[in-house]
């Protein structure tokens, strides 16, 4: 059976330990310097931009293609409904200030459809690998990330860690557009780092 490519970005499913992710988040202001368009699924790391509210700041992972490096923060996971426009987006649109509620336990492994140019297999799991970092859906609000396209590798300098393959009817193993389970393997709540 073909899988069929749904990227949707990197979306929470399960604690390290098994435990379902019941939803909990933690807010970050995206502020309005940043340029960038942030969509729901997109990884996030730690930003220095002055905040304007109470929360902490954070702006996309990465612009454009293969990202190999960096902290990463967590997942988006929705944006806060401005009271004053209850039309706003399901994204953040470039350059204007947003809420994100971002998933950002270090522990987390999400679900992300496999980016690797050759289909990643199971001999590959416990390896790392970057992101592919595309432009989201404008219309539906969704993360355009998948994992990187370069083949996993042993290297511990990698964003990404390969944690499974999804097990499900609708997800053939081995195959393109596999949806595969994974955690941030270099994490900003990990060993006290800071904002980039």
């Amino acid at each position: 059976m073909a899988n069929t490519s749904r990227i949707r970005g990197y979306i929470p499913v399960k604690h390290l330990n098994g435990s379902p992710w019941n939803g909990q988040v933690n807010k970050y202001e995206i502020v309005v310097g940043d340029g960038t368009a942030t969509f729901v699924g997109d990884l996030v790391k730690a930003d220095t931009g002055t905040a304007t509210d109470v929360y902490p700041t954070c702006i996309r992972y990465g612009t454009s293609g293969e990202v190999t490096s960096g902290l990463i923060l967590g997942s988006v996971v929705g944006f806060v409904i401005s009271p004053t426009d209850l039309n706003t987006p399901q994204y953040r649109v470039a350059s204007t200030k947003r809420i994100a509620l971002v998933a950002d336990s270090p522990d987390l492994i999400f679900e992300v459809e496999d980016g690797a140019t050759t289909p990643v297999t199971k001999t590959l799991i416990g390896n790392n690998c970057g992101v592919q970092v595309t432009a989201g859906s404008t219309t539906t609000g969704a993360s355009g990330m998948t994992t990187g396209a370069t083949t996993p590798t042993t290297t511990n300098s990698l964003p990404i860690k390969i944690m499974g393959i999804v097990d499900r009817p609708d997800n053939a193993s081995g195959a393109a557009y596999q949806k595969l389970l994974v955690m941030v393997n270099q994490h900003y709540y990990m060993g006290g780092q800071t904002a980039t």
